[in-house]
């Protein structure tokens, strides 16, 4: 669906510590020190070319082959490339896909509002700045979207799978930083790591809003068949999203490490309050393209009971991975 593969790295290469994270932003600056003044999209041509990495090294499957198989057909189908690499990859490969999405929304209209897309394009710029690196502003800002025109048949294809590569990159976002927030030296240091979290999960969301930003109508006729035998195995699904995967173990390591303090515990709450709304957009897009009254592609395909809606069957989902981090007592 998409012609240049976005090298993300493979979970288990992702930065786990605050040191580890630090080290790949300080990497990522020195490389943009002379770019971060990129505002228009020319610049974004440039900054882009830049930021991809032009070398990385793919990732061996570290999976069981059931496991491997879906998430390697999933990455295919959105145009990833799994990699190996020092952990200033996902920094970059962050940064270009919000640079890929401020070009789509100058490309095509949108319905979001302009603080909406200024935050959907700005996380990897506030880890940026998060990490003492000033001087230049966002480096990835909102463009002009006067001249974008109506989503058509080529461009919600387009928009589909830049959105998604969007998602997994902050999906990757909120990994990175409830890991770090989970290593994290005392209370304040895991608030400010976990109120990234929280940022990452609010733009993540804005991004499965943005993927789907485009009428129902080129959904059916221009996406949806798509995901489809025989382009992809029956029951094509984001259940074998590879990167959600991960973002859940991520979760589940972090709810027994909150700190007791206030300030700690204050900033899990909102979290958990992000994911709600995380998984909500998920619920908005199945019901935006006709999941209230009808299944998924998993389901028509017999691989999920189809007693109920595809938007439900999301609902329900939802409500299980969110009562799983609200319900379960932090340890001190």
């Amino acid at each position: 669906m998409t012609t240049t593969p976005l090298p993300l790295l493979h979970a288990r290469d992702l930065p786990a510590t605050g040191g580890q994270l630090w080290s790949a932003t300080a990497a990522v600056h020195a490389l943009t020190a002379e770019q971060e003044s990129a505002a228009t999209e020319p610049e974004y041509v440039r900054l882009r070319r830049l930021l991809a990495p032009d070398r990385f090294e793919p990732a061996p499957p570290r999976e069981t082959p059931s496991l491997e198989n879906a998430f390697s057909e999933h990455d295919a189908f959105f145009g990833v490339a799994r990699s190996h690499g020092p952990a200033e990859v996902f920094l970059r490969t962050l940064l270009v896909a919000e640079i890929d999405t401020a070009l789509d929304l100058a490309r095509t209209s949108s319905s979001l509002g302009p603080t909406e897309r200024s935050r959907l394009v700005g996380g990897g710029s506030a880890l940026l700045s998060h990490a003492r690196h000033p001087g230049g502003g966002d480096l990835v800002r909102s463009p002009d979207v006067r001249a974008a025109s109506p989503p058509d048949e080529r461009t919600a294809r387009l928009r589909w799978a830049c959105g998604h590569r969007l998602f997994f990159a902050h999906l990757q976002a909120v990994t990175v930083t409830a890991a770090c927030a989970a290593e994290a030296a005392d209370a304040a240091e895991q608030a400010a790591f976990l109120d990234h979290t929280v940022l990452f999960c609010e733009n993540a969301a804005l991004a499965m809003r943005h993927a789907a930003d485009f009428a129902p109508e080129l959904y059916a006729r221009s996406v949806r068949p798509t995901m489809t035998p025989p382009s992809v195995g029956s029951g094509f699904s984001g259940l074998q999203t590879r990167d959600h995967y991960y973002l859940v173990r991520s979760l589940e390591a972090l709810r027994t490490r909150v700190l007791p303090a206030p300030v700690a515990a204050a900033a899990y709450d909102r979290l958990a309050d992000a994911l709600e709304r995380l998984y909500g957009a998920h619920v908005h897009v199945c019901r935006h393209f006709g999941g209230d009254a009808g299944g998924s592609l998993r389901m028509e395909a017999g691989e999920e009971d189809s007693g109920t809606t595809g938007a439900e069957r999301a609902r329900q989902y939802a409500a299980m991975r969110v009562r799983r981090v609200r319900g379960t007592k932090r340890a001190a």
